[in-house]
């Protein structure tokens, strides 16, 4: 006998002992989970764990036989030999398994992060959800270790693509969504626009529809702005740190973030247009003009240029809104929303005839202005 090669057989069990013992744990504590499922189901699990506990009792049994001579009294048979080969395959599998997890694990909880965030819907998770299916059917095919190792390993490429198809997804809706710096300035300068400046002054009149201006005001500040995105910020995270954007939590508009920022500004024109011609219209009425000679000087001669003019001054000022409110004082306003109207005209059931909602129409209009100068009543739809 050679002392050499007993030495070389205890240092062999010296260095298996614990890497059975690693893998045992390891799949006990169930870490050969990826990508949100088990690559093992329960029963394999078992089996493998059987299999890992059988090596380690064998390689424990060989520990005593330190000597050339203890050696000699080994009874071992090739059949044992060969059972323990087929577990020391299962060994070096799992190690290579318990390998590809972690090294493909921050990228498969990546992807996973990466499904919520988008939403349902979206082509990138559908992907996502057809490569995860193909990968663990793939698996699933032939159970052993090797195979599984070999799948996960061919895999790699396909989940690196699968995250850069979905950073490439993830900047375009994030682009569509967010106002770049150019955009963002015209935000601004839309917020400090006169336009915008004189209807809030406006709104002090009481005639005035003012949620068509709240509206608005709600839509321009609804539009964010993000320009500090970038492809390396995305490799590291799902998200944008900057804004927070989340597609699948927001309610993304059909129309880029830039087009509906250029609609407001034509927004902004009609609803100066439509607030102006309110006023000239009221102002206008026989019954506003009979009260105009008991406005002071200063306020008479305010409506007096605006209605000569037909446009309303630049900039609109406190004094001519007061002026205004003062020649429409005797008017009042009747609000009427919207989902009222509906109410109204559904009332009865619906299809219904020309005549049959004209009367519910004026049925509504009698019962809000019962009592009232009708001619005096103004009504705004909101």
């Amino acid at each position: 006998g050679d002392p050499e090669a007993v030495r070389e057989l205890q240092d062999r069990i010296s260095a298996m002992t614990p890497r059975v013992l690693k893998a045992g744990s390891d799949l006990q504590q169930g870490k050969l989970g990826f990508w949100g499922q088990n690559l093992l189901r329960e029963e394999e699990a078992k089996d493998w764990h059987a299999r890992l506990d059988s090596l380690k009792k064998f390689t424990e049994s060989l520990a005593p036989y330190n000597t050339v001579g203890k050696l000699k009294n080994l009874r071992v048979t090739q059949e044992d030999l060969d059972g323990q080969k087929k577990n020391l395959e299962i060994l070096v599998a799992v190690e290579r398994l318990l390998e590809l997890v972690v090294e493909l694990g921050s990228t498969a909880s990546y992807l996973s992060q990466a499904e919520m965030v988008l939403p349902a819907e979206h082509p990138w998770v559908k992907q996502a959800e057809a490569t995860r299916k193909d990968i663990f059917e793939k698996i699933s095919q032939d159970r052993t270790a090797e195979h599984a190792a070999l799948i996960l390993g061919n895999g790699r490429q396909t989940l690196n693509q699968l995250k850069k198809d979905y950073i490439t997804a993830y900047i375009a809706s994030h682009s569509k969504a967010r106002l770049g710096v150019s955009e963002e300035k015209t935000r601004n300068a839309l917020r400090r626009d006169d336009r915008l400046l004189g209807l809030r002054v406006l709104a002090n009149v009481s005639l005035m529809p003012t949620s068509q201006l709240t509206a608005f005001e709600d839509e321009l500040g609804g539009l964010k702005s993000c320009s500090a995105l970038d492809e390396p910020t995305l490799l590291a995270t799902p998200v944008c740190p900057h804004c927070q954007f989340r597609p699948s939590a927001e309610q993304l508009e059909l129309l880029p973030a830039a087009n509906r920022l250029h609609k407001l500004d034509d927004d902004l024109d009609q609803l100066q247009a439509n607030w102006q011609q309110t006023l000239l219209e009221n102002l206008e009425d026989p019954f506003t003009q009979d009260s105009l000679g008991l406005l002071p000087p200063a306020s008479k001669r305010l409506i007096d240029a605006f209605l000569a003019v037909r446009k309303l001054p630049e900039p609109v000022t406190a004094d001519f809104a007061s002026a205004v409110q003062e020649a429409l004082s005797g008017l009042e306003k009747i609000i009427v929303t919207s989902g009222e109207l509906r109410q109204t005209l559904l009332a009865g059931g619906s299809p219904a005839t020309p005549e049959e909602l004209r009367k519910r129409f004026d049925m509504l209009i009698s019962e809000r202005g019962k009592g009232k100068d009708a001619s005096k009543l103004r009504f705004v739809i909101e």
